[in-house]
């Protein structure tokens, strides 16, 4: 079975994995489990619970080590009872397995039980809902519309402070007096690293944007183009999508005004807000004329309404908007142009 078919339990009883949850000091176990990490985000909330199963056996009363532990598992589903062994033999092996899985059910309830149930809390928002978070550290997240966050508790026990995005969200991020870093991981595998800043961070169908407002960051991204970590100054963008990658000089203003349920348009396409009406308010949006979707505008628009955005659209673009349910179809208005 490959690592990325793993359940939580698999994780708990692979000798590879509790090698690294044990701290073996072998290097090249901790790289291994830290790239395979990187290049596999979505399993991140399974190796965090087995990594909490192992360490609660580790410290219960009766320490097991992690070769007992896999031992344990491995009797428990027979694998070292011999098939030529004697009935009594059999008769106590079954006793053993018994026993054993009494022994290994108790312990992981205990750990469920001691374990607030998951190791990490959840974040939505719903389409055209924005939220504000206080992290426990103190830092500050507005989270916008159609996402998630992703935060894995006690932070003080761990190197660095991680968090997993998908969608769009805005961070204030508090600067520790260890230095403990700060880092916010993408479903695609986009790694942002601070110690403390402000920046924006967009992940949605059409790739990954990171824009800097203050401070510094490090990007560790997913691809062979850029084998080492990306330095970013403020007032710099980085686009991520298929592998490539581009950084550019912009207003962050333009890219955080959502958070104060504004769009500010500079020379913004029609097909950039078809985008942004789908991410954020999941409507389907359709143009009878592709060539519309490379016209631009500048100025404002208010958010959070769908209704008066859509009506301001209208008029800055000047288009015929008709809305049935969820489906906007778009086309040209001769008569305003």
């Amino acid at each position: 079975m490959r690592y990325i078919d793993f359940t939580v339990n698999d994780f708990a009883m692979d000798e590879y994995f509790q090698s690294w949850v044990f701290n073996s000091g072998d290097e090249a176990v901790r790289n291994f489990w830290e790239t395979w990490l990187l290049e596999h985000p979505e399993k991140r909330a399974d190796v965090a619970g087995a990594k909490k199963l192992l360490q609660a056996v580790r410290f219960s009363r009766h320490e097991l080590s992690g070769d007992q532990v896999s031992d344990l598992w491995n009797r428990i589903h027979g694998t070292d009872v011999e098939p030529h062994e004697s009935r009594t033999g059999s008769r106590f092996a079954w006793m053993y397995r018994v026993a054993a899985t009494i022994v290994l059910i108790g312990v992981a309830g205990l750990v469920y039980l001691l374990s607030n149930d998951k190791p990490w809390v959840e974040y939505h928002t719903t389409y055209g809902e924005t939220k504000s978070i206080t992290l426990p550290d103190g830092s500050f997240v507005v989270l916008n519309a159609n996402s998630k966050l992703t935060v894995y508790l006690n932070w003080n026990e761990e190197p660095s402070r991680e968090i997993w995005l998908d969608g769009e969200a805005f961070f204030s991020v508090v600067h520790k007096t260890n230095n403990q870093p700060f880092k916010v991981i993408t479903a695609e595998g986009v790694t942002v690293e601070v110690l403390g800043t402000t920046f924006n961070v967009y992940n949605r169908t059409n790739g990954t944007k990171v824009v800097l407002n203050s401070g510094q960051i490090r990007l560790n991204l997913p691809t062979e183009q850029s084998p080492e970590m990306i330095v970013m100054k403020p007032g710099e963008m980085v686009e991520y999508k298929e592998q490539h990658y581009k950084k550019k000089a912009v207003n962050p203003l333009l890219y955080t005004a959502w958070t104060n349920n504004k769009i500010i348009l500079d020379h913004t396409s029609l097909g950039e807000m078809v985008y942004m009406l789908k991410d954020s308010y999941g409507l389907e949006v359709k143009v009878s004329d592709t060539k519309l979707l490379d016209e631009t505008v500048s100025g404002s628009m208010p958010l959070g309404d769908p209704e008066i955005l859509l009506t301001q659209m209208a008029k800055a673009f000047q288009l015929k908007i008709k809305k049935n349910d969820n489906v906007i179809e778009m086309e040209e208005d001769n008569e305003l142009r």
